[in-house]
């Protein structure tokens, strides 16, 4: 029960690390989008720019989130899901234990 217990709080400390990293990487790509600087306008094309585009940089900081999102929520099911069967297999040695002692008690 201490193992499953354990196990859950290492689960949920490395997604907590890998939260971490993510963010790092998120801080990275947003200082080099804001270090890069804009395009020109393209007054002399005939390109249509009326919906502006998402740059890679964007979309990938969307990606690293979604991630990171993934990777608490699995840590924080799989802590709760320990958990569970921790607490499920605790309370059915205890059920046996009670019973055990209450038939030694009358002698059967």
């Amino acid at each position: 029960m201490s193992t499953d217990l354990a196990r859950a709080v290492a689960d949920a400390r490395q997604a907590e690390a890998q939260a971490a990293q993510i963010a790092q990487i998120l801080a990275v790509v947003q200082a080099a989008q804001a270090a890069v600087p804009a395009p020109a306008g393209h007054g002399a094309c005939s390109c249509s720019h009326d919906k502006p585009r998402r740059s890679a940089g964007t979309t990938a900081a969307w990606v690293a989130g979604g991630a990171a999102c993934a990777c608490v929520l699995t840590g924080l099911f799989l802590a709760v899901a320990l958990t569970a069967v921790a607490v499920t297999v605790g309370g059915c040695v205890a059920y046996l234990l009670v019973r055990q002692i209450r038939n030694d008690r009358k002698g059967k």
